[in-house]
């Protein structure tokens, strides 16, 4: 990996010494500007993270992956290394714990490593009325959706503008326009992961330094807990999409340094149906959904 601030050395970029170093999926007008090198992927261990670090590996990026899943760093590392052949480091952290996003740059720092790109994804999934739902589960929540994903951009971000050059993708949701029962404090804190993206967006711009705000619908990993019948329906749609397909359009949109994008065609539909749906309407079909009924008084 690249030399970083704790080496003394910014040295010129070097064309990286793997073969695969230029996927064919990207575009003639992407391949033109400066590509990323290394990711920081946080939340990497399953799900939507996972899928991130074998996107990132499959295009040449050198990965430093971060989750509190041990096993499944180790099953990543393995994999990745296996089919691609490239540098991962891994790190065994609590990411909502206050000083992580700090011990993630120092570990950084120490190993001589420049972060290209930032993925902040780590995160997890509450569907409760809120005044039932685990009040640790709420802060654990908080903690990594706004307080974990404000350092590591602040941290990140400060290197990156020095260098003049970076990227950073912050996972927001789809729900940031669903103001419904149940997602109480989720689609909030989403709300607040697309807020910061977009100001960032502007204040980092004139440094090269990009900041894109992925809102995708429902995506198929076991973070969204849903009926086998009913999961079967929303992949038929097309409203479940599979993960892979997920981060190779969110890393495509991010390198291209879009502000936001919402993957998929049907999506961006659903997302202006969803910022017109009457109050009305909501409570009429919520009221009558199986999966609310424990929301209303018997």
């Amino acid at each position: 990996m690249k030399r970083g601030y704790a080496c003394g050395i910014r040295h010129a970029r070097q064309p990286m010494r793997h073969a695969h170093t230029a996927p064919q999926r990207l575009n003639s007008e992407m391949s033109q500007k400066q590509l990323p090198k290394t990711a920081f992927i946080t939340g990497a261990a399953a799900g939507i993270g996972r899928a991130y670090a074998l996107e990132c590996a499959s295009r040449g990026i050198e990965l430093v992956c971060a989750d509190i899943n041990s096993e499944g760093l180790d099953v990543l590392k393995s994999e990745i290394q296996e089919k691609y052949s490239i540098e991962i480091h891994t790190i065994v952290l609590d990411m909502s714990q206050a000083d992580s996003p700090k011990k993630c740059l120092d570990y950084c720092d120490q190993n001589c490593i420049e972060i290209d790109l930032l993925i902040n994804n780590a995160g997890i999934f509450i569907f409760d009325p809120f005044l039932d739902a685990d009040i640790n589960r709420i802060e654990l929540m908080i903690n990594l959706h706004i307080a974990c994903m404000t350092r590591m951009c602040r941290l990140f971000g400060e290197r990156m503008k020095s260098r003049r050059f970076g990227y950073i993708l912050n996972m927001s949701s789809m729900s940031v326009w669903m103001m419904m029962p149940g997602i109480n404090v989720y689609n909030a804190s989403k709300a607040y992961i697309r807020g910061l993206s977009r100001s960032l967006y502007f204040e980092l711009k004139p440094y090269n330094v990009g900041v894109t705000a992925i809102c995708p619908a429902g995506v198929d990993t076991q973070l969204l807990p849903l009926p086998d019948k009913l999961r079967k329906i929303a992949r038929n749609t097309g409203f479940l999409m599979n993960p892979a397909k997920l981060v190779r359009l969110a890393l495509n949109a991010t390198l291209k340094k879009k502000i936001q994008s919402i993957p998929g065609i049907l999506n961006n539909l659903f997302a202006f149906f969803m910022m017109i749906l009457p109050n009305w309407l909501i409570e009429f079909v919520t009221h009558r959904l199986p999966s609310f009924k424990r929301f209303w008084p018997q």
